[in-house]
């Protein structure tokens, strides 16, 4: 019974078209939801020094709203680039990507907290947590498909399907230094994120091609 239960929910084969549709589709509505914490003041007639004093105060908005961004949108690229070269998968791929889309969905909560909560440890741990798990789980979707090799043809780049894992998914380790930072240092927490885009721009050089 059990043998048949695992051939009925886990290896059941199918074309990755409709798991990237749905996933589209999720990131699209959680980078919109991301901008929606930003606020313009709402009390008219302020003088341009209460405007630029307001736009001060949302700083920490604003920059929870930029690496939340970031971050979302470079893993939407690397899910992308994860799926397109296989012709199938199955229903445990489903089942992962819905644990990804799962932490996905919680970072335009997260970052609303850190947002106005910036200067609590356990909103910065919250917050870089929510990341690091979608990058993790991101992580280990790579690791199980690349695992199938009938999934793929063979002319599949070697750095897909040996990555340099701590480089393709920095986040996961950002993430772990920021929460273990939170409660030492919180400036320290958020400073860690700063170096996510470096980074990747190290990344993106040290796997190209020699020409």
């Amino acid at each position: 019974m059990k043998s048949i239960r695992k051939k009925l929910f886990f290896n059941q084969s199918t074309t990755p078209a409709r798991l990237c549709a749905l996933t589209d589709g999720v990131y699209a509505i959680v980078l919109t939801l991301l901008v929606l914490d930003l606020k313009i003041p709402e009390t008219p007639g302020l003088t341009e020094g209460k405007i630029i004093a307001d736009l001060v105060k949302q700083i920490p908005n604003f920059f929870s709203y930029l690496v939340s961004f970031f971050v979302v949108g470079t893993l939407w690229i690397k899910h992308h680039m994860i799926l397109n070269p296989l012709n199938k998968c199955n229903e445990g791929t489903f089942g992962l990507n819905l644990v990804h889309l799962l932490f996905v969905t919680l970072t335009p909560y997260t970052a609303s907290l850190f947002g106005h909560y910036e200067e609590d440890p356990i909103v910065v741990f919250f917050f870089s947590g929510s990341i690091g798990l979608a990058a993790f789980s991101l992580h280990i979707l790579h690791w199980s498909v690349v695992a199938k090799p009938d999934w793929y043809g063979e002319d599949v780049a070697e750095e897909w399907k040996h990555p340099n894992w701590l480089m393709a998914y920095p986040a996961t380790i950002l993430a772990l230094t920021s929460m273990s930072l939170s409660f030492i240092s919180v400036t320290g927490a958020i400073l860690v994120w700063v170096i996510f885009p470096i980074s990747l721009v190290l990344y993106t050089f040290l796997s190209r091609k020699p020409t």
